[in-house]
């Protein structure tokens, strides 16, 4: 599986990437069948505030999974992203085997 991790607007230390990292693997455990994923962490300014938003993209045969979530840290979104995607598996597998 080939992971692509992107950061923008910051630099990403070994302790934030080894964290998204270990959240993938949650990801390759319920499905085999993941060939990539691009992982994208923005850091933005709002008005008083910094928003941390993670985005990942899974590529499967089929369709490709998306989901992004935005939090005040980039573990909060990487963690309710990696949930978000957890449910389309699930689903995506539900839907593959209710048609067999």
């Amino acid at each position: 599986m080939k992971t692509d991790i992107q950061t923008i607007g910051f630099s990403a230390n070994k302790e934030l990437i080894d964290f998204v990292e270990d959240r993938l693997k949650h990801l390759t455990k319920l499905d085999s069948q993941i060939t990539g994923v691009d992982v994208y962490l923005k850091s933005v300014k709002d008005n008083h505030d910094e928003t941390k938003i993670a985005e990942i993209k899974l590529f499967l045969p089929g369709p490709t999974l998306y989901a992004d979530h935005q939090s005040e840290s980039f573990r909060e979104s990487v963690m309710e992203v990696v949930e978000k995607l957890k449910r389309q598996i699930k689903k995506r597998k539900d839907i593959l085997y209710e048609k067999r």
